[in-house]
């Protein structure tokens, strides 16, 4: 892709609780069509869907399969020339989240010397760590880990660009991770943040429905991360509390805050005690604790 490349944006605003079952069916999870697919929030209570394709008549197309009732606003445009993977990672800016800090490889001069460093560029799979479900998740181990909480055995549950295994492999050097994602694109996106962040071989990544993988089976973990969406999280519960071992913990995100009570009901009633965290930018996480 050169510079001179225009790509067709096909741009949908649509209410949060159907934005990312719009992105799904865009491509985000499965096979994509799209040159990309990213999800911004579009003040004051909407999101904004947004699909590069090669041609207009991709856009159109896709435009065309997707149930129109549901989308507040669709249109297509052809945006101008530009280096569009220098043009977003420079729009993503390091963040801090307790003892970690996620950066793009234009700011690795920023790295402060007393953080934990995670490098993530902006790519094809979800999850730079810029986004409040992400950043929950950090907040959360960050404070597992202060208090010296027992984590040896980790799953990264639905793990896009792999930034939570990663954070776990920077800090629990004994620790055997996993990272499962339905998505193949996000299985080599975590394996090559894993060469650029120096955890080669510390993380055995593979493509899993859910806990349908011979690579879960009867496994149980210490702690579990599960960074979905509402819905997937709670037709996986009974799924996420019997691979939890006893005593272990479950960080659960990618809640809307109107959706963090009923997510939590759930998940009490699969066994886990559950406590809310703080929202961040409308995003509730969760860290549930099995009984010993």
């Amino acid at each position: 892709m050169t510079e001179a490349f225009r790509p067709w944006a096909l741009n949908i605003t649509a209410t949060p609780d159907i934005a990312f079952d719009i992105a799904d069916a865009l491509g985000m999870e499965g096979e994509m069509p799209a040159l990309s697919v990213t999800i911004f929030d579009a003040p004051p209570d909407m999101m904004l869907v947004q699909s590069l394709y090669e041609t207009q008549a991709d856009a159109a197309k896709a435009k065309d399969a997707l149930n129109s009732n549901e989308l507040i606003t669709a249109g297509i445009e052809q945006l101008p020339a530009k280096d569009w993977v220098s043009e977003t990672q420079a729009g993503l800016p390091p963040v801090r989240v307790g003892r970690f800090f996620i950066y793009g490889s234009h700011d690795a001069d920023k790295v402060p010397h007393d953080a934990v460093s995670l490098l993530v560029d902006a790519g094809m799979a979800f999850g730079t760590g810029h986004h409040g479900t992400t950043a929950g998740c950090l907040r959360i181990f960050s404070d597992l880990l202060d208090a010296e909480t027992p984590m040896n055995t980790i799953l990264d549950l639905g793990c896009g660009a792999g930034i939570l295994a990663m954070a776990a492999a920077k800090t629990l050097p004994d620790a055997q991770i996993t990272a499962t994602d339905i998505d193949p694109d996000a299985i080599h996106v975590t394996e090559a943040n894993s060469i650029a962040n120096k955890v080669t071989g510390r993380i055995q990544a593979t493509v899993a429905n859910g806990f349908d993988s011979p690579v879960l089976s009867g496994r149980r973990f210490d702690l579990i991360f599960a960074n979905i969406l509402a819905g997937p999280l709670m037709g996986l519960a009974e799924d996420i509390v019997a691979a939890t071992a006893s005593g272990g913990c479950v960080i659960l995100s990618g809640i809307l805050d109107g959706k963090a009570a009923d997510v939590s009901a759930c998940f009490k009633a699969a066994g886990l005690t559950v406590t809310p965290q703080p929202s961040l930018e409308g995003w509730t996480s969760l860290l549930g604790v099995k009984a010993v």
